[in-house]
């Protein structure tokens, strides 16, 4: 049973990794899938950073390959979302299963509404320069807090607010920003999941091969899959699963 399960995981890897490539939110679907294959959920939080960390070093080299890591600006942005990153590590070890489900369900919820209405459209560039280094700095901090409880579409939320803040960023530099902030926190707010031993290894190198496989195909065929069709299937999904989370 557990080499099915592991086999499942795999699979649920590749398309994990197309989803991270072409759309976002991939953590939406790894996350539940983890928990019902029989995880409990902060065990499922852990296993599933170890494959984002895997997916993520062979993103820089791509981005670094062709010019788009901003090191500085990144590593800015990175401080205070690693700091918080660990406080919301230290509290999502702790919470119970059940609470985490509800949570992660919600804002997976929240997420698929976002997709929805596109705030960006309505909002982007507004914000005068002068208040848009302050406000990257407390919008980073709430995403590090976010990102070390649940990850699960994290990314989406920095890309929302470096379009917002920064609204002539290169779509090249805005995702390799995003790439390199969260494989910088990740890196330390994991730890506190290795040392409360809330990872299963079996699962994350399972996820992590079929993550960088799916990342590969992805690689393939990301400017020619049509992004709403994408996003319709992922949204469906994310609803999908919040439903199922909330009943259980």
């Amino acid at each position: 049973m557990e080499v099915l399960s592991l086999i499942a995981i795999f699979l649920v890897g590749i398309v994990v990794g197309f989803i991270n490539i072409v759309s976002a939110g991939g953590s939406m679907l790894t996350l539940p899938m983890l928990i019902f294959f029989g995880l409990p959920s902060n065990v499922a939080n852990g296993t599933n950073r170890i494959a984002i960390l895997f997916q993520n070093g062979f993103a820089l080299y791509q981005f670094r390959k062709n010019g788009h890591l901003n090191w500085k600006f990144g590593l800015l942005l990175a401080i205070p979302t690693t700091i918080a990153s660990i406080y919301g590590a230290r509290f999502a070890v702790n919470i119970a299963d059940d609470t985490f489900d509800t949570l992660l369900a919600v804002f997976m919820v929240i997420f698929a509404v976002l997709l929805i209405i596109k705030p960006q459209r309505y909002i982007k560039g507004k914000f005068n320069p002068k208040i848009a280094i302050p406000l990257l700095g407390v919008a980073f901090i709430l995403i590090g807090l976010y990102g070390g409880a649940l990850q699960a579409g994290v990314g989406f939320f920095i890309s929302l607010t470096l379009l917002m803040l920064i609204p002539n960023i290169p779509m090249g530099e805005m995702h390799g920003l995003k790439t390199l902030v969260v494989t910088i926190y990740i890196s330390v707010s994991t730890f506190v999941f290795i040392f409360n031993d809330l990872i299963s290894w079996k699962f994350a190198i399972a996820l992590s091969i079929g993550s960088a496989i799916g990342g590969s195909i992805g690689g393939r065929y990301a400017s020619t899959l049509p992004d709403k069709l994408l996003e319709k299937i992922l949204i469906i999904a994310i609803i999908f699963f919040a439903v199922i989370l909330l009943v259980r």
